[in-house]
């Protein structure tokens, strides 16, 4: 007999037991549940060499096949799903240029590192450029002013 030992539906033949619907409890749940996962804030750093900025993402037990980051040559998405429920989400707008080609990520089970190769070899003051200000209109002169 051939069962899941989670919902012990028991089959003798093979393929009725691969196709048995997934259950709700162990480990053959062919589906994702449905709940949103907490999204959370998530201890990172930043440091850079002559030509590269290293950010490390401190998720532990982070789920390769869900996570990802995306670059383009100014802006970083980062997206992780770790510890099961955890979500963490955050998007930079580089000080400087990369060259995406030459970037690359590596996941372990503590963190999460990302390489990026800098595009021309120059000091980043930091690591985001910082939010644009609004402009300040100026009050016209006053035109009531008259010249005795």
């Amino acid at each position: 007999m051939k069962y899941w030992s989670c919902c012990k539906r028991k089959t003798s033949d093979f393929n009725s037991f691969m196709s048995q619907g997934g259950c709700t409890q162990g480990k053959h749940m062919w589906t994702k549940a449905t709940a949103a996962n907490q999204v959370v804030p998530c201890r990172h750093d930043w440091h850079q060499t002559g030509g590269q900025v290293i950010i490390t993402v401190y998720a532990k037990n982070s789920d390769p096949e869900l996570s990802y980051v995306e670059a383009n040559s100014s802006v970083l998405n980062i997206h992780i799903l770790f510890e099961r429920e955890k979500e963490f989400e955050h998007t930079v707008n580089l000080w400087g240029v990369i060259d995406v080609s030459k970037s690359q990520m590596s996941m372990t089970p503590a963190k999460i590192e990302i390489t990026m190769k800098k595009a021309e070899p120059i000091l980043w003051a930091r690591l985001e450029l910082p939010p644009p200000q609004p402009e300040k209109n100026e009050p016209a002169p006053d035109s009531n002013d008259e010249d005795d």
